[in-house]
C-alpha cells in the first residue's frame, strides 16, 4: 500500500460485541456488573501512508496490559504488512467499559470468553483501515476546551489544547477527524452499570452529526491528574468521590470537546506532501521497589502488628475501615503510607521484573509529533514533550498497554507529593518519566533523518 509519491489515507469503525452481565472496568468501588449498553464501543483505526506508513487503533475501553498490546499488534502486522513497531493500539480509558481480562492474564490464566471478540474487533478494525487506503489530504488545526481540572491542586495546571488533524478525500470530501484532549472519562461513576465511552461518545457523536460522513477518532493526551469539572478535587482521605453524574451531563460535556474538534477542523491549515512514519525502543527502567521501612510504616498506620501475614488485597481493604476514626488530616497521611508501601508491593505483578523494558513510540504524521507511552502522563508530561518538539506535538496515553501512572519528575518534588494519588499509583522511577521523552527527542531525530 506504501506509494512515495502519494499521501493516502484509511479510517474504519468496528464496534464491539457488548455482553451483559459482564465485570466492567475502571472503579474498585463499583460492585455489580453490566446491565445495559448506554452507547455503542468502537476500536476506531486510521491508516496513513506516503514515505512511510503507520497505524493507530484507538479503543473504547478502560485499559490493556503491554502483553496484550503486544499481541494486537503482532496479528495486525501480520495482517496488514505494517511493522508492529509502526502500530500503536491506544485506549480512551472510558472506567464504563467492560473488563479486558488484565488480571487474568496477568496471571496466566485464560482470558473471560467475553474479551477475544473485543480484540477481534480492534483487530478487524485495523485490517479495515489498512484496506480502504484512499489519496487523502491532511490539515492540521488547534482548538480549546475546558471540561476538565487539575485534582491534584486547585490551581494545578490543565492542558486546553485540542490538536486537530482533518483528513479529505482527494475530492475535498471529508473522511475523518482525528483529535487530541486530555481528561479522564470518568464523568459517570462506579454507580454507573451501562456501558459507554462517557464524554468522549459524546464528542465523538457531536461530531458524527455535524459532519454525516466523517469518522471521528479520539486518541487520549496526557490526563492522569486531570477530572471533569464534574467531580471534586481527589483526595485519599475523602470517600465517595469516584460518584458521578446523569448522561445528560456527560453530553453536555463532551459535546464542548467534539464542537471545539469541529472548529479547529474548519480552521485547519493544509499539509503540503505530509511525510509519516513510527518508530519504537524499549528503555530499561527499574520499578519502585518494595522497602521493609515502608511495610513498617504502612503497618504501624493501620495498628497492625509488625509480624502480621496480611495479603495485597487485605490491605487495600483494611485501609480505609482502620483509619476511619482518625481526624482527617491524620487519615490522608496514614493512608498515603499504606499506599506508599503498595506501591512498591504491587509493582512487580505489573510489569513482571524490578526492571522491565518500557516502549516509547513516536509518531510523526506531517508536522505533527506522538509521543505514544504505556501509562497515564501528568499534564507537566505533556508539556515537557511540547517545549522540546513544538506544539504540533501531543502524548498519546494508554498507549500499546497501561503501566499505570507516569507523573513528571517534578510532580515528586512538590509539596505533599507522598499525599498525590499520581504519585502514589506510580510504577516506575521519579525519573521515568524524563528518560522517556529523552528518547522520544531521539526517536524523532531518527524520523527526521
Amino acid at each position: 500500500m506504501r506509494d512515495s509519491g502519494t499521501f493516502r489515507a484509511g479510517v474504519s469503525a468496528v464496534s464491539f460485541p457488548l455482553e451483559i452481565g459482564a465485570p466492567m472496568m475502571g472503579y474498585g468501588a463499583r460492585t455489580g456488573t453490566a446491565e445495559r449498553a448506554n452507547d455503542p464501543l468502537y476500536a476506531r483505526a486510521l491508516y496513513l501512508c506516503s514515505d512511510s506508513d503507520l497505524l493507530i487503533v484507538a479503543c473504547d475501553l478502560c485499559l490493556m496490559g503491554p502483553g496484550q498490546a503486544a499481541e494486537l499488534r503482532a496479528r495486525l502486522a501480520s495482517e496488514t504488512g505494517v511493522s508492529a513497531e509502526r502500530i500503536a493500539v491506544t485506549c480512551i480509558h472510558t472506567h464504563s467499559g467492560p473488563d479486558t481480562g488484565l488480571m487474568q492474564f496477568l496471571s496466566g490464566q485464560p482470558l473471560p470468553g467475553h474479551v477475544p471478540p473485543i480484540f477481534d474487533a480492534v483487530v478487524a478494525a485495523g485490517v479495515q483501515a489498512f484496506q480502504a487506503a484512499e489519496p487523502a489530504r491532511l490539515s492540521i488545526g488547534h482548538g480549546t476546551a475546558r471540561i476538565g481540572r487539575n485534582r491534584r491542586r486547585l490551581d494545578g495546571p490543565v492542558n486546553e489544547d485540542i490538536l486537530s488533524l482533518r483528513l479529505d478525500r482527494a475530492d475535498g470530501d471529508p473522511l475523518a477527524l482525528a483529535y487530541t484532549y486530555g481528561c479522564h472519562p470518568t464523568a459517570l461513576g462506579h454507580e454507573n452499570l451501562a456501558y459507554s465511552a462517557d464524554w468522549v461518545g459524546a464528542a465523538n457523536r457531536a461530531i458524527s452529526e455535524a459532519q454525516p460522513g466523517v469518522t471521528p477518532i479520539f486518541w487520549l493526551s496526557a490526563h492522569s491528574d486531570v477530572d471533569p469539572r464534574t467531580r471534586g478535587l481527589l483526595d485519599l482521605a475523602i470517600p465517595g468521590q469516584s460518584l458521578g453524574v446523569g448522561f445528560d451531563e456527560v453530553e453536555l460535556l463532551g459535546r464542548e470537546v467534539g464542537m471545539a474538534a469541529l472548529e479547529a477542523a474548519g480552521r485547519a491549515e493544509p499539509v503540503s506532501e505530509p511525510r509519516v512514519g513510527a518508530a519504537s525502543a524499549r528503555l530499561r527502567i527499574p520499578v519502585h521497589a518494595e522497602l521493609e521501612s515502608e511495610r513498617r510504616e504502612a503497618f504501624e498506620a493501620l495498628d497492625l502488628p509488625l509480624d502480621a501475614e496480611v495479603s495485597t488485597g487485605e490491605l487495600f481493604a483494611m485501609e480505609h475501615a482502620r483509619t476511619a476514626d482518625y481526624p482527617v488530616d491524620q487519615k490522608r497521611e496514614r493512608l498515603a503510607r499504606v499506599r506508599r508501601y503498595l506501591r512498591g508491593r504491587t509493582a512487580l505483578h505489573f510489569v513482571g521484573g524490578s526492571e522491565p523494558e518500557v516502549e516509547a513510540q513516536v509518531l510523526r504524521i506531517g508536522p505533527v509529533w506522538l509521543l505514544a507511552l504505556p501509562a497515564e502522563p501528568t499534564v507537566d508530561v505533556e508539556a515537557d514533550w511540547r517545549e522540546r518538539m513544538g506544539k504540533e506535538a501531543a502524548v498519546l496515553s494508554i498507549a500499546n498497554g497501561w503501566l499505570r501512572y507516569l507523573p513528571h519528575p517534578r510532580n515528586f518534588e512538590e509539596p505533599n507529593a507522598h499525599h498525590s494519588y499520581e504519585v502514589l499509583m506510580s510504577t516506575l522511577v521519579p525519573d521515568a518519566a524524563e528518560r522517556l521523552l529523552a528518547e522520544g527527542v531521539r526517536l524523532a531525530q531518527v524520523l527526521r533523518s
